[in-house]
C-alpha cells in the first residue's frame, strides 16, 4: 500500500508539473508581442479622400499585439509591395480591364515609411500619414497602395498581417465612391414620354461636380466605358446652389428653364421633421450616333432625393 501511495503521489506531482508547463507555453503564445498592419479581411483597408481638399491626409495604422504593453521601443519600416496587388487581381478578376490599379506615384506622398511605437504605450499602435492628390481620380477605378513590413527593431511580425492593400477612394459633399451613393429619382422625359423612377447612382468627380446617367439608364456588371461616355452627364453645383448640366462624353446638352425652381440644389429640404438633399434638374440632351449624326432632343424634368442610411 505504501508503494502504491507513493506512486500515486508522484503521478499527481508529474501531472501538475506538466500542467504548469502547458500553462506557461499557452501564456507565452497568448501574450507574445507581435507587430502587424491594421486591416480587414484579405488584408484590405479602405479609406476615402475628400475632393474638397487639394492634399487630404489619411493613415496606415501599425500595431503591436499582446495583452501587455511592449516593454521596448519598436521601430517599424514599411515598403511598397506591388506583388500583392498582382496576386489580388489574379484571384479576383478574369480580365485585365477589370483589374484594380496601382495608385500612380505622383498621386500620393508618404514622407517617411518608418514609424516608432514608444515603449509601454497605452495605445499599442502608431500611424503613418498618407497624403493623396485625389482630383482627377476616376470613380470607375479601384486604386490601391500596396505595402508590407520591411523590418522591425524589436519583437516579431505577425506574418498573417504583415502586408496591406491600402485602398484610396474619393468623395465630395454630394456623393462618395467607397459606399456608392444613390438618389431616388422622379420626373419625366420626352420623345417618347418616359416616367423616371427608381434609384440613380451619383458619383463624385470634383469638389463641386458629380456624374450620373441620363434618364432611366443604370449601371450594371455589363456597363462599359463607352456606355459611361455616351450616356452620362456632369452636374456642377455652384456656390449659390444653382446647377449646370454638361456632357460627360459625346452627347449634346442644353439647359432649360421650363419648370419654376428647377436647376437648383437644396441641401436642407424639410419633409416633416426630416432634412433631405435634393437636385432639381431641367435640361435637354441628344445622343451622338456612330455615323456622327445626333438623335432627336429629349427633355428632362427630374428630381433626385439622396438615399440616406
Amino acid at each position: 500500500m505504501k508503494t502504491s501511495f507513493k506512486i500515486f503521489i508522484l503521478c499527481l506531482v508529474a501531472h501538475g508539473i506538466a500542467g504548469c508547463n502547458t500553462d506557461i507555453i499557452y501564456q507565452e503564445e497568448q501574450y507574445k508581442t507581435l507587430v502587424y498592419l491594421l486591416s480587414g479581411s484579405d488584408n484590405l483597408f479602405a479609406t476615402s479622400y475628400t475632393l474638397n481638399e487639394e492634399e487630404p491626409v489619411r493613415y496606415v495604422s501599425i500595431g503591436c499585439g499582446g495583452s501587455n504593453s511592449n516593454e521596448k521601443e519598436i521601430t517599424v519600416t514599411l515598403e511598397p509591395n506591388p506583388e500583392m496587388l498582382d496576386k489580388f487581381n489574379s484571384l479576383n478578376y478574369n480580365y485585365e480591364e477589370e483589374y484594380a490599379k496601382l495608385l500612380p506615384a505622383d498621386r500620393y506622398e508618404i514622407a517617411s515609411y518608418t514609424v516608432t511605437l514608444p515603449a509601454n504605450s497605452d495605445y499599442h499602435y502608431a500611424r503613418m500619414p498618407v497624403k493623396v492628390r485625389p482630383l482627377g481620380l476616376s470613380p470607375d477605378s479601384i486604386y490601391f497602395i500596396p505595402l508590407k513590413i520591411k523590418s522591425v527593431s524589436n519583437y516579431d511580425v505577425n506574418e498573417q498581417k504583415s502586408d496591406l492593400l491600402f485602398r484610396v477612394a474619393i468623395e465630395n459633399d454630394y456623393a462618395q465612391q467607397l459606399v456608392p451613393t444613390y438618389y431616388a429619382k422622379s420626373g419625366t422625359m420626352t420623345n417618347p414620354v418616359t416616367v423616371l423612377s427608381g434609384a440613380k447612382l451619383v458619383q463624385p468627380l470634383d469638389s463641386n461636380k458629380v456624374r450620373m446617367f441620363v434618364g432611366n439608364e443604370t449601371h450594371s456588371s455589363t456597363t462599359t466605358v463607352t456606355d459611361i461616355e455616351n450616356l452620362s452627364v456632369v452636374v456642377q453645383i455652384n456656390e449659390d446652389n444653382s446647377l449646370l448640366v454638361t456632357p460627360y462624353g459625346s452627347m449634346e446638352v442644353e439647359m432649360l428653364d421650363k419648370v419654376n425652381g428647377y436647376n437648383r440644389y437644396n441641401p436642407e429640404l424639410m419633409q416633416g421633421t426630416t432634412k433631405q438633399r435634393v437636385f432639381y434638374l431641367n435640361y435637354r440632351f441628344r445622343l451622338k450616333r456612330a455615323d456622327g449624326s445626333f438623335s432627336s432632343w429629349r427633355e428632362v424634368e427630374e428630381r433626385l432625393i439622396r438615399v440616406e442610411d
